[in-house]
This record gives C-alpha cells, sequence and structure tokens, in this order.
C-alpha cells in the first residue's frame, strides 16, 4: 500500500545517519513548543480535553458545539470553585468563578472589543462592522443614553408604524413568524434613533440592516468551525460571505444619497448664518469622527449591537408570555395606570416595574448565551487567592449561575414576580432593575464593559411591550408544546422554526395621543 511505502521510506530517512542532526533539532523544536504551548495550561484542569492521537481541532470543536451545556455542567460540578479550561469554537477559554467576577469587572487589564473583532471575523471583508472600536462606545454613552428622555416618543411613533406594517391590524387569528417579524419592528424602531424619520421609513434600508445582522451572526459560527488559519481563505468560496459582502455595499449604497442630502442641508443654512440641528446617530459620528470613516460601517456597527439582541430578548418575552397568559392582565393594566397617568416619558417607563421584571426574568431564563463576560487579559493578573492568570488569555463564566438554587428561590420554575418581589429587600433592591448588573445576573454584562446601550435597549422593548399588550393579543398556535431554548456552542437561542398565533384587539390606552 502507498501509505506503508511512504512510511517505510519515512523510516529509511530517519535510520540516515546523515539526517539525525535534522531529527534531533525537529524533535527539540516539537518538545519545546509543546512546552511552551502548555507552559500555563497545567495549572488548569481542562473540561474536554484533545483526544489521543487527535491531529486536528475540527472534532473537538463540533464536540462542543453539540454539548457545550453538557461540558460546561460537568466543568461546574468537578470544579466548583476552581477556574477550569474549555475548549470552544472561539478557542481556548478560562471558565472562572463567579466569585472572581466582581474582583474583575473593571479591572484595566481585561479587553472586550479585541474578543469581539477576533471571534467575530472582523479582519475579514464584510465582517467590517464587528470591529467597531471605542468611538461607537463612547458615542453610545455621550449621546444614545443622555438622548432618552427625547427619543421616547419617535420610538413610539415608529413602533406604531412598524407594528401595523408587520403584524397588520387583521383581528382574526393569524399565524406570525416571530423570528423573521420581530426583527423588522425592532430595525425599524433602532433605526428611528440611528438614522432619523427620513431613512428609517426607507424599508429597503430597514430591511437590509435586519438581514445583513442575522447572516453575520449566522456566518460568524459558521466560520468558526473552521481552523483560525483556514478562514482566512475559506471565506472566499462560500456563497454566504459573498452575500454578506453584497448587503453591506448595499448599506453604503442606500445611505450615501442621505448623507449627501444631509450635507447639502448643511451648507445651505450655514450660507444663510442658520444651522440645521438633527439628533441621531448619523450626526452624533459626524461630531466624534476627526478622522474619515466609513458612515455605513458604523451605522451596521450599531445594529449589530442593538438589533440582535434586543430581538432575541424580545421574542423570548412575547413566548414567556404566551406560556404564562396569566401575566397579559396585571401587564395590561399597569400600562394603563402608568402611562395613563404619566404620560409617555423615560420616567414612566422606569415605573413599569412588573414589566422591567417579568422582561429580566427572561433574560435570567434564557440569555443570549450559556457563558458571558468573555474577556481578553492584555497583561498578567493575579486574583485575591493567589490564583494567576495570564496575558494573552481568555476568560469567561458561565450563565448558570443564574439557574442555581442557592442564587434564586425555585430557579427552575419561570416567575415574572421575582424580580418585582426583590425589590422590597433593601439588601437586593438595587440588583433587581433590569438594567442592573451583578455577578448573580449579568446577561448585560457586568462592569466596565457591561453593555453601554442596555438603557437604550430596556426602553425600546418596554415601548414595543406596551404597544403589542395593548393592540395584540397572541398565544401559542393549538396543539403545540412551548418551544424549549436550543444550545448550540455559547449560543442559546429560540427554536427558529417556533411560530405564535396573533391578531389585533382594541387598545384600553391610544398610546399615540400621550403626551411625551
Amino acid at each position: 500500500m502507498l501509505s506503508m511505502e511512504v512510511l517505510s521510506s519515512l523510516f529509511q530517512v530517519l535510520l540516515d545517519r546523515q539526517s539525525l542532526p535534522f531529527c534531533l533539532i525537529l524533535a527539540v523544536a516539537l518538545v519545546a513548543f509543546r512546552l511552551y504551548e502548555g507552559r500555563h495550561k497545567s495549572r488548569f484542569p481542562e473540561a474536554n480535553p484533545k483526544q489521543t492521537f487527535s491531529l486536528s481541532t475540527q472534532s473537538r470543536v463540533q464536540d462542543f458545539l453539540s454539548r457545550s451545556r453538557e461540558i460546561l455542567s460537568s466543568g461546574r460540578a468537578r470544579y466548583r470553585g476552581r477556574p477550569y479550561r474549555v475548549f470552544t469554537d472561539m478557542g481556548e477559554m478560562v471558565v472562572i468563578p463567579h466569585r472572581f467576577i466582581d474582583e474583575l469587572r473593571n479591572n484595566p487589564s481585561l479587553e472586550f472589543l479585541e474578543v469581539v473583532h477576533e471571534d467575530q471575523h472582523a479582519y475579514l471583508p464584510g465582517f467590517e462592522p464587528f470591529g467597531a472600536d471605542e468611538r461607537i462606545v463612547f458615542v453610545v454613552m455621550k449621546y444614545l443614553t443622555k438622548a432618552l428622555n427625547k427619543l421616547t416618543a419617535p420610538i413610539s411613533e415608529e413602533a406604531t408604524h412598524a407594528l401595523r406594517r408587520v403584524l397588520t391590524d387583521s383581528e382574526e387569528w393569524h399565524e406570525m413568524d416571530p423570528m423573521t417579524e420581530i426583527i423588522k419592528i425592532v430595525s425599524q424602531m433602532s433605526s428611528r434613533v440611528f438614522m432619523g424619520e427620513e431613512l428609517c421609513r426607507n424599508y429597503d434600508w430597514v430591511k437590509v440592516s435586519g438581514e445583513y445582522t442575522v447572516l453575520a451572526f449566522n456566518l460568524s459560527s459558521v466560520l468558526r468551525t473552521w481552523p483560525r488559519w483556514a478562514r482566512p481563505i475559506v471565506h472566499w468560496f462560500m456563497p454566504d460571505c459573498w452575500e454578506l459582502r453584497s448587503k453591506l455595499s448595499e448599506a453604503r449604497r442606500l445611505l450615501g444619497p442621505h448623507i449627501e442630502k444631509r450635507n447639502a442641508q448643511k451648507k445651505a443654512a450655514f450660507a444663510q448664518g442658520k444651522s440645521v440641528q438633527f439628533n441621531d446617530s448619523l450626526e452624533w459620528f459626524e461630531q466624534e469622527f476627526t478622522k474619515k470613516y466609513d458612515p455605513a460601517t458604523s451605522q451596521i456597527s450599531l445594529s449589530l449591537a442593538a438589533i440582535h439582541t434586543t430581538t432575541d430578548l424580545l421574542t423570548k418575552v412575547m413566548f414567556d408570555l404566551a406560556v404564562h397568559p396569566e401575566l397579559f392582565k396585571p401587564l395590561r393594566e399597569e400600562v394603563v395606570q402608568v402611562l395613563g397617568t404619566e404620560g409617555l416619558k423615560k420616567t414612566a417607563l422606569y415605573n413599569l416595574k412588573l414589566m422591567d421584571s417579568v422582561i429580566k426574568e427572561t433574560q435570567r431564563m434564557a440569555p443570549i448565551g450559556m457563558a458571558l463576560f468573555r474577556r481578553l487579559l492584555t497583561k498578567d493578573i493575579e486574583l485575591s487567592d493567589g490564583t494567576k492568570l495570564y496575558r494573552g488569555e481568555k476568560i469567561v463564566a458561565d450563565t448558570m449561575q443564574m439557574w442555581d438554587s442557592e442564587t434564586y428561590e425555585n430557579p427552575e420554575t419561570y416567575n415574572g414576580y421575582r424580580f418585582l418581589e426583590m425589590r422590597n429587600d433593601a439588601t437586593q433592591a438595587a440588583q433587581a432593575h433590569l438594567v442592573s448588573t451583578s455577578s448573580n445576573h449579568f446577561a448585560f454584562g457586568h462592569g466596565q464593559h457591561a453593555c453601554p446601550g442596555r438603557f437604550f435597549a430596556a426602553n425600546e422593548i418596554k415601548i414595543a411591550l406596551c404597544h403589542l399588550l395593548l393592540k395584540y393579543d397572541w398565544k401559542l398556535p393549538e396543539g403545540t408544546k412551548p418551544p424549549e431554548s436550543m444550545i448550540y456552542g455559547l449560543n442559546l437561542v429560540l427554536d427558529p422554526t417556533a411560530k405564535l398565533v396573533i391578531r389585533r384587539r382594541q387598545e384600553e390606552l391610544d398610546l399615540d395621543s400621550l403626551d411625551s
């Protein structure tokens, strides 16, 4: 056989005295590499070790993607209170115990954006929006969060348009596909803030920004099944990657004339000694980006951050309410009482305390990932117990803390009132709010790199739910069971085939007529 001939020839070469120095050098190099590779790894046990004689990481990646919950649960039980290693589709990570999260949350040696750039392939053509830098975060914190008072009414107005367009005003029960329809609603609502009134009604833009978001996250997962060295090659041969680049080009094409028109308005106003005021992210970027930048890439970066997570959470809340219909009545009563008294204001949204609790409980039961608090060490760190973490290592914390009976009473049971009741406990009240983060509930992250857009996301979801609750009834289709969350690697998502049935109802309060 050919393989035997090759082995025989190789064996003869190895026996050749002239080849002996080369073989010795090769052996020493391999040993040195193994020692270098494992210099720190031996500190922590590995939950899913490499199989003997395995020459590729592919099988380990596929095994983790299909058994991540089992692997993380096993590691949590076996190494409770100690860090351990896990090999994932995002490379090797050190899973840290939750007791270290507060200690690490504001450590300046932990980087988040670099992790996103690498794990989401920002270095590849078409994936550039994943390469958002600190300026995006700065714009969100400086402008978006501060503008929430003025944005409540415009977002609500856009919710009215989006719901009518996507869900219709039909009073007959009809099936809806939440996974494809909620993202259209969220995309339009978000675009009102990011792009202004004119472009958010450009449904080509709404369509391309939403479709790019879904495709980009899906493709990122697919590419991570390939070795890191192969990704810059294989993406050129993947039709979905061609489509992704096409959608980004389409976004640039749609945005170009809009920016030119806006610049012309500014120029004309300036010539007359006047100014034109815009309160959206297009303007915020223009003010903060002193160097030339790609507006489409920056806008899609915002969409990736806002649309993906908001759609996921809002969709999960809708299904939880369909499974627990007893919550519809008190939620509607709260909306009518609070908004009817206070109007459609940011402060009124804050006072929707049952709704806040329901959303946070959904997030507790089904966070967006099996492990969050993903960070890259830029310097060596020594923890309070003497444990050392080294520069270049990735750390992560599993979200199973949120399902632990030591953290929450009856954690396996959905309780929409859980966090409302927690507000009555002075020792826990600060952690009971949807936008609050802690080492026990870090679905929005925690510390220095906690999601800066969570205040906007919370308001946007509440506004959408106010409209949905008052204007629509929805439930699970007859004869169907509640959909189970699907776990794929570190991702925790709803079954994409799950459906709801929905119909228009007569609202008790006209949201569009409220003072803002």
